[in-house]
């Protein structure tokens, strides 16, 4: 490979992790590189190992939400939390899903609160494609992302064109997506505008009044703007709205729940005290609504310096409002995000690849409850964060085999709890954090990445362990920010028709958080023990013959017993994937199957819970292993419309069938967290896709 071509790679090096970490400019040296992404299994072609989703991917697993989107990914994992409310959590590399960082095309402005609540309302319609970075300090602008990246690339303006796809389907399941793109005649200015629309019911499979998961209604629109002032400056604007409303637990409405509310009498009851019968307290007693709304708007204006050197400046901010009621009580959060970030791309010769720049990211949580803080004199869970930060980086091409990028992040972090007055800033750091990516080239087919890093994280919310406050309050004793040290490597063969990948990860986490429940009023606060996981994977994409591809994965986690300690839901510790897809005649036909293994859920904090509220119907201690398959059949009728029809979960594989989410713990409190298998069963489905 000649060292004109190696030095684009090193500009796509950078530019993936820096704050725009797919789509910034890069200085054009002589010839291409290409780094497309045909099906599972491939990586993109750059020194660290990222994981490409791209549109088809989206459009084979019927992905309406990033939730979905991401689930069938390895390394990931999207965990429900809480079969009433429905939080998601997503894990990267088994990494707890408050060390997951979202990125907008590159830009780290999702909040705690928006990862729990807001993976759901993040619709697929103008998405380009997903790009995974798993390990510690993927990111130069988003090291507090301790398990890995997410990053969505939004669809750019190219062409005139619209379409739009509409399904529907069983469990009051439907899909609408409209998207216009429109381009001047110059070439110069581009528009584009989306839409869609989720809804799905709740479901009670169980038949004890009680649903396993809610009911959800999203709905998003964005426009993005594109203009190129000259060869040497242009901007991209995107604006975003997004609405999710969740309704759990409670199978009568909110406002029949309401009307028949009684506070003196709202502890959940079962027939016969046992979660498996049908509830009989009032519906207030098991009803969780969470309706959120969030804006987000950032621009992006480059600037070409010179022959060798490019500017970036980036400002962005999110507003994320949530309107809640738990079992009666009353919580509002407006969480505000801002984040700016000036780099600069130098080609410094044709062996380093420069990238420096600072940035900013400041995050205010602003919350209100009548039942927690006017009436029980609660203490707010309100604060103030801010990191400011110092990076860069060099991208080196060592020679025609081996590239090396060395990055180094200083950050001056701080976090105030406003209602603790006893002190100014909780947190008060500096920090200084290394990166290192390597990749060797045995062959042309040969790969090898390797990856080491640090990362850190300030626990900011008692939402990150509870997806609510207590009836009994919170404090907060977080002294240290969270501090990881982790590494990667991966071998990868890409030949004709075939692409194999293994690699294996190591994290160590420090001052992890964690709800101390020894005293009265719960607390958050760091632990003393270091936790830890490890993980390995290998993943095979085959092409058997023009049109069918075979694609599988195989992976496996292992936690320390301080970590299992400090999970609030059980890991997955095995699965396994494997995927079909065929396409001839204008018919294409993609299945998966997905196997998750057994685990033992005592260490997971799983032991003494039980079905009934006198403790004598113990829980399951060990998850049985299981299979869901999905499958989707599409027909293209012409050039400009394509049906298709499927299901999800197709031999309707359910925890219910087993046992209830419900429980009771020894002391007689109820919750809804004992979680180990799917809560949603078949969904059958069919719609239209039209492209013009």
């Amino acid at each position: 490979m000649k060292k004109t071509l190696s030095l684009i790679a090193c500009a796509a090096i950078c530019t993936l992790a820096s704050a725009n970490e797919a789509h910034l400019d890069t200085i054009t040296v002589n010839g291409t590189v290409t780094t497309v992404i045909q099906h599972k299994g491939l990586l993109k072609d750059l020194v660290e190992k990222t994981e490409v989703i791209n549109k088809k991917e989206l459009e084979h697993t019927q992905s309406s939400t990033l939730a979905e989107a991401i689930n069938q990914e390895v390394g990931i994992n999207v965990t429900t939390g809480c079969s009433i409310c429905g939080l998601k959590r997503v894990q990267i590399n088994g990494l707890k899903g408050e060390h997951t960082t979202v990125l907008i095309d590159g830009i780290p402005f999702n909040s705690t609160v928006s990862s729990f609540y807001g993976m759901d309302a993040i619709g697929t319609a103008d998405i380009e494609s997903i790009e995974i970075a798993r390990g510690t300090g993927t990111s130069l602008t988003a090291p507090e992302a301790i398990g890995g990246t997410i990053n969505i690339i939004p669809r750019k303006p190219r062409n005139n064109a619209m379409e739009t796809d509409l399904s529907i389907g069983t469990l009051g399941t439907k899909n609408y997506s409209v998207l216009g793109e429109a381009m001047s005649s110059d070439k110069k200015t581009g528009i584009l505008v989306s839409a869609s629309y989720h809804t799905q019911n709740q479901v009670d499979n169980d038949h004890n009044s009680v649903s396993e998961s809610p009911s959800l209604e999203n709905q998003s629109l964005s426009l993005m703007v594109t203009h190129e002032f000259s060869p040497y400056d242009s901007i991209e604007l995107k604006a975003s709205h997004f609405t999710s409303n969740s309704f759990g637990g409670s199978m009568v409405s909110e406002s029949s729940a309401v009307a028949n509310y009684d506070p003196a009498n709202n502890n959940p009851t079962f027939a016969g005290g046992n979660v498996n019968n049908p509830l009989i307290s009032q519906p207030m007693s098991v009803l969780e609504r969470i309706n959120t709304k969030r804006d987000e708007i950032y621009l992006k204006q480059r600037h070409t310096l010179n022959g060798t050197m490019n500017l970036q400046t980036t400002l962005a901010y999110a507003e994320q409002f949530q309107d809640s009621l738990y079992e009666g009580a009353d919580y509002l959060n407006t969480d505000k995000t801002y984040f700016g970030d000036l780099k600069i791309d130098h080609a410094l010769n044709n062996n380093h690849f420069l990238t420096y720049g600072t940035d900013a990211k400041i995050e205010t949580a602003r919350s209100q409850s009548v039942a927690f803080f006017d009436v029980a004199g609660m203490d707010k869970d309100d604060f103030d964060y801010t990191a400011l930060g110092l990076y860069a980086q060099d991208a080196w091409m060592i020679d025609d085999k081996n590239e090396l990028t060395l990055a180094l992040r200083g950050a001056k972090i701080t976090a105030d709890w406003r209602a603790k007055t006893a002190q100014g800033n909780e947190i008060d750091e500096t920090m200084l954090v290394p990166r290192l990516l390597w990749r060797h080239n045995h062959t042309n087919e040969l790969t090898s990445r390797l990856s080491a890093g640090m990362g850190y994280r300030a626990p900011l919310t008692f939402f990150e362990s509870e997806h609510g406050l207590l009836d009994s309050g919170f404090d907060m004793a977080i002294t240290e920010l969270e501090k990881s040290k982790g590494a990667s490597y991966a071998l990868s063969y890409d030949t004709h028709g075939l692409n194999i990948t293994a690699s294996a990860a190591y994290t160590q986490v420090k001052n992890l958080a964690y709800i101390d429940n020894s005293a009265a009023t719960p607390i958050l606060r760091n632990s003393t023990e270091s936790g830890s996981v490890k993980n390995g994977d290998i993943s095979i994409g085959y092409e058997v013959i023009e049109g069918l591809n075979l694609s599988g994965a195989y992976e496996m986690y292992r936690y320390d017993n301080a970590y299992k300690s400090h999970l609030s839901l059980a890991a997955i510790e095995q699965r396994a994937r494997f995927s079909i897809d065929y396409d001839a005649n204008g018919w294409e036909l993609y299945t998966e199957a997905t196997w998750v293994g057994a685990r033992d859920l005592t260490p997971y904090g799983y032991s003494d819970r039980y079905n009934d509220a006198l403790a004598t119907s113990p829980k399951n201690t060990t998850a049985p292993s299981y299979t869901t398959v999905d499958l989707k059949i599409s027909k293209e009728l012409n050039k400009n419309f394509t049906v298709y029809a499927g299901a999800k979960n197709l031999f309707d594989t359910l925890q219910t069938d087993t046992e209830s989410p419900l429980f009771y713990d020894a002391t007689g409190g109820f919750d809804s967290a004992h979680i180990w298998g799917p809560l949603r069963g078949r969904m059958v489905y069919a719609g239209l896709k039209a492209t013009f």
